[in-house]
């Protein structure tokens, strides 16, 4: 689960953000992005990226734009409509599928739709709108895609892994959302996760202001990176909180409380002193939440700390920040090794140093690297070029 100690690669301790990317502006593209704004956290970490690399992105032919409402003028008066999947959450229960998908299907017979899928989980898919739209973009996705077309109580992996191995049951199960035309997985996308953000003491704070104030200045890529080779006195930590509606979603995380309960606290503490905590600890235990990536596993990394996390081979994300043996620690779903991992961290606080250095290195170049823009681009500029592609193909 540790994986094998190794020489990390160098970085730049402080990297300058951006890459100086110049091209031609011939051809641009213009994007409308449908979106709630940063009203969320989700909707932040989304937005963030495209706010903080907009001309990057206008260097390389990509014109965006934030568009509030679906019935604003000039909302399909673009290439390519980007929809964030929140602009339409409050409609779903309210007035039901039939409405919202005739709404949807209007704006795709005037322009080609990319769905932006930012829930939490690599589940909850809205396989509804799949046949509406050229690609279906989401921070994480299951690595076998054919998972997609089978029933999963919860419509999450690991909450159906719990109700069939140890019985745990939701007061009110969630409908099964499954993927009925197998042909569509083909228009499934991973998109960027919540990393591309700032993660720093008063970075949620910044970004919840973009809100009120549209200003892009707002917006920075954290620079301080606490070094995973700092004096740490702490071999563990974890905090959280255990409350979510659906038991399947809390089981996790309440079995690992009741395995630590006598070993350390695991309430929650203030955003400093969580910071604080953090860049002192070797390893932070980062349970499954909503969805199987937590803001925590960006926090951990900053603060040089190394992740210990459930398996994590079913999801493929971007950045990849979670490699098992080589920048995360992992233990099994059932946590029968958890107490192993937990009691071998004093013993392997070089080889915990050596992962967390590799996860921090490739996080800062995600973030503000010589390539962080580039790298952003290109990914964005893939999904872009996919649509286009499947439009001319229709």
């Amino acid at each position: 689960a540790y994986g094998a100690s190794g020489q990390s690669r160098a970085v730049a301790t402080q990297p300058p953000c951006g890459s100086g990317l110049t091209g031609s502006r011939d051809a641009m593209l213009r994007i409308n992005i449908l979106t709630r704004g940063f009203e969320t956290p989700n909707g932040r970490a989304f937005l963030f990226p495209l706010m903080v690399h907009r001309r990057a992105l206008a260097a390389a032919g990509i014109d965006i734009h934030l568009v509030r409402s679906p019935g604003d003028d000039g909302t399909t008066d673009c290439d390519l409509l980007f929809v964030e999947s929140r602009v339409f959450s409050p409609r779903w229960a309210a007035e039901g599928d039939a409405k919202v998908l005739v709404d949807i299907a209007a704006m795709a017979e005037r322009v080609p739709i990319i769905w932006f899928d930012i829930s939490d989980s690599t589940g909850w898919l809205q396989a509804q709108v799949l046949p509406l739209v050229q690609l279906y973009c989401k921070s994480q996705l299951l690595a076998d895609r054919t998972e997609y077309t089978r029933t999963h109580y919860g419509n999450r992996i690991w909450a159906d892994f719990y109700h069939h191995h140890e019985d745990i049951n939701d007061s009110t199960p969630a409908e099964a959302r499954i993927v009925e035309d197998s042909t569509l997985l083909d228009r499934l996308r991973v998109s960027w996760n919540s990393g591309l953000a700032d993660y720093s003491l008063h970075g949620p704070t910044r970004m919840a202001l973009r809100a009120r104030i549209p200003s892009n200045a707002l917006l920075n890529f954290p620079r301080r990176f606490t070094s995973p080779d700092k004096n740490r006195s702490i071999d563990f930590t974890c905090r959280m909180g255990t409350t979510y509606p659906r038991n399947t979603v809390a089981h996790q995380r309440r079995r690992v409380a009741g395995l630590l309960k006598d070993r350390m606290a695991t309430d929650k503490l203030g955003r400093r002193a969580f910071l604080n905590e953090m860049r002192n600890t070797r390893m932070v235990v980062s349970p499954f939440g909503f969805g199987e990536i937590t803001l925590k596993d960006f926090e951990a990394t900053l603060c040089g700390a190394a992740l210990l996390k459930p398996d994590m081979s079913h999801l493929e994300t971007w950045p990849d920040l979670f490699r098992a043996g080589e920048t995360i620690v992992t233990h099994k779903w059932d946590l029968s090794d958890f107490l192993d991992r937990i009691n071998e961290a004093p013993d392997r606080a070089r080889e915990l140093q050596a992962i967390a250095t590799r996860a921090q290195d490739i996080y800062r170049e995600a973030l503000c690297g010589p390539g962080a823009a580039a790298g952003f681009v290109d990914h964005v500029r893939a999904i872009v070029d996919d649509a286009l592609k499947a439009r001319t193909t229709a």
